[in-house]
């Protein structure tokens, strides 16, 4: 090891204790920040002792010596309790009624309800005929016929194309087409033997 390095080593722990005192000393100089003083806690004391000066009183004038007014109560007004406990529950009873007048509003969902319509104005003339299938709720005599449920009359399928309610297309039940025959030389894949089982069968 020449002197030169050796120099240069100890020039440069030197120069690393230096920085670490200058750093420390700033550190150790600083200032801390003034922060705001925290307001202190009110103690509660009595609610009858007289304020101290300087601080704002509610003055309440009461008129000929009467109490003051009660302070409303905290919280939502209380609800009556229903008379009729069933009220609500439909026309089934018990506790599982609800699932019995679900099930009736399914199958029924408009009930007893007759489709309400007004009269034609004065002056009109006869409701129009309407389409197979359809009823008016304030002219009968407008209704529909039945729906017949033949939609024949169509414009005819393109090429290719089979309807559904016809006879299906021709080779729709034949079965699948047998594989092709293999070619000779052609590549065929070895399907290797499942491996045994790791525990002998009881």
């Amino acid at each position: 090891m020449t002197r030169s390095s050796a120099a240069s080593r100890t020039n440069a722990a030197k120069v690393a204790l230096a920085g670490l005192a200058l750093s420390v000393g700033a550190m150790v100089c600083a200032v801390p920040a003034g922060a705001e003083p925290v307001a202190p806690t009110p103690v509660p004391g009595d609610p009858l002792a007289p304020p101290p000066p300087g601080q704002p009183v509610v003055v309440q004038e009461v008129a000929g010596g009467d109490a003051p007014p009660a302070p409303p109560p905290i919280g939502a007004p209380p609800v009556p309790e229903v008379q009729n406990q069933v009220y609500g529950s439909g026309s089934s009873s018990g506790k599982l009624g609800f699932l019995r007048d679900a099930f009736n509003q399914a199958k029924n969902p408009y009930g007893d309800m007759q489709p309400m319509g007004s009269a034609p104005p004065p002056g009109a003339g006869p409701a129009p005929q309407l389409p197979p299938g359809y009823q008016s709720t304030n002219a009968p005599e407008s209704n529909g016929p039945p729906a017949t449920g033949n939609y024949s009359g169509g414009p005819a399928l393109p090429e290719g194309y089979y309807p559904l309610n016809g006879p299906p297309p021709p080779g729709y039940f034949d079965g699948p087409p047998p594989p092709p025959p293999a070619t000779p030389g052609a590549y065929q894949p070895v399907v290797s033997p499942p491996p045994p089982p790791l525990l002998p069968a009881p």
